[in-house]
């Protein structure tokens, strides 16, 4: 995976997150190492799943019958359940399953990125981890503010 990607995926979180008054997210090496390894995991299995370990927060994207990507596709799949959010609210509730990953990308608490991303066939897997993680239960409504 190369550095241009990463830095495409960083830039993308961090342009969203400024709207939502987030502090941008820095780059780590240790992270990204971590999301690669995962990476690298799913793809090998052809199969999108979350790490059963609950170390860092994590979003998961793929790409079927596509090996091109942009940096910036995975985050905006993401960010497209802002749709379903409902701010304000302590936490999202039975609707966590279709914002999750939106709340993640904006969680203010993150501060750090990891980046990972591999290819099977014409498939590409990619994981994002962010430390510290994001999504608790009743700290929705100071980490998840509205445009």
């Amino acid at each position: 995976m190369s550095a241009q990607f990463q830095q495409e995926v960083l830039n993308e979180h961090n342009r969203l997150r400024a709207q939502h008054s987030a502090p941008p997210l820095a780059l780590s090496r240790s992270l990204c190492k971590y999301a690669q390894d995962w990476a690298q995991n799913i793809a090998s299995r052809n199969r999108l799943q979350h790490r059963t370990e609950r170390k860092y927060g994590e979003n998961l994207y793929a790409q079927f019958g596509k090996t091109q990507i942009a940096g910036a596709d995975a985050v905006q799949s993401w960010y497209q359940e802002r749709k379903d959010y409902t701010y304000g609210q302590p936490d999202p509730g039975s609707n966590f399953t279709k914002v999750g990953h939106f709340t993640q990308v904006v969680w203010k608490g993150s501060r750090e990125l990891g980046v990972g991303m591999a290819v099977n066939g014409r498939n590409v897997f990619v994981v994002c981890n962010y430390d510290p993680a994001g999504n608790y239960k009743n700290q929705y409504a100071q980490n998840v503010t509205a445009t």
